[in-house]
């Protein structure tokens, strides 16, 4: 199990985001409808990564600032209106309040390895109140780190094009894997009938992106993860934990994603 944020689930996805096969965590999570607040929860979350991108970024034109041209398509394939993108743009370039953005390493329940990646005007007031909520749930702040458990992607899912109608499904990951090395990505599977799942390197993301639009791929979310390099099975009861704690990071403003390396 791992990260997620965006479109009908991609608010529950992005915080609790896992890869693509059976695991646990499958059994356990729920599938929540994007209600009103949901929405305008992952609109201020989109916001603030928008005025990270900008801080961090030094220019507020996408076009010169490749993290903001990111966030700006993963806002607009969740719906976020195009004047909403506009105004947090705007105000960010008046505003002198900086955005910053760190991710914090936590050992969770069953010695499991949580990122927790946040944007927040006070880091050290967040780390503070994230460490509140810890002592709850069996987690701490990782002394040896957490990062080099995990390899950094781009993931990028697509609708299976129709061209593929009526193929099985060798053929159309065959016929997938061909365009992927033609996009330069990674690697790609089939994570259902009509979903698949590319990888790329972060430094190409939004080139693959590009490139699969252009044969023709409906992208339906994409995002830089941390995909974990090896998971590992928890109890029941640690499984419980890591539920709860969650729900509560989830709860956080400035919490805008969290990854972890459960099976």
């Amino acid at each position: 199990m791992y990260k997620r944020l965006l479109n009908v689930n991609y608010l529950y996805n992005y915080i609790t985001k896992r890869q693509a096969g059976h695991s646990k965590w499958a059994n356990i999570k729920h599938t929540k409808s994007l209600k009103d607040n949901e929405r305008s929860k992952l609109f201020t979350k989109l916001s603030q990564q928008i005025k990270v991108a900008i801080n961090e970024g030094g220019s507020a034109n996408p076009s010169a600032n490749l993290r903001l041209e990111q966030i700006i398509a993963q806002a607009k394939r969740s719906n976020m209106p195009a004047a909403t993108i506009d105004s947090v743009i705007k105000s960010t370039q008046k505003d002198k309040t900086q955005m910053k953005s760190f991710t914090f390493e936590i050992k969770g329940p069953g010695n499991c390895i949580i990122l927790c990646e946040v944007c927040s005007p006070n880091v050290t007031k967040t780390k503070q109140d994230i460490a509140s909520m810890m002592k709850k749930h069996s987690c701490r702040y990782s002394e040896s780190g957490g990062r080099h458990f995990f390899d950094h992607k781009g993931v990028i899912q697509t609708e299976v094009p129709s061209a593929f109608s009526g193929k099985l499904a060798d053929d159309i990951l065959e016929a997938a894997t061909n365009h992927a090395i033609e996009c330069e990505a990674e690697d790609v599977v089939l994570v259902d009938d009509n979903l698949l799942q590319f990888t790329s390197d972060p430094h190409s993301f939004m080139k693959v992106q590009k490139n699969l639009e252009e044969l023709k791929y409906n992208i339906v979310e994409a995002s830089l993860d941390y995909i974990p390099i090896r998971r590992i099975e928890l109890s029941d009861d640690d499984m419980e934990k890591c539920s709860r704690f969650f729900d509560k990071l989830s709860s956080v403003d400035d919490v805008v994603g969290i990854y972890n390396n459960i099976a």
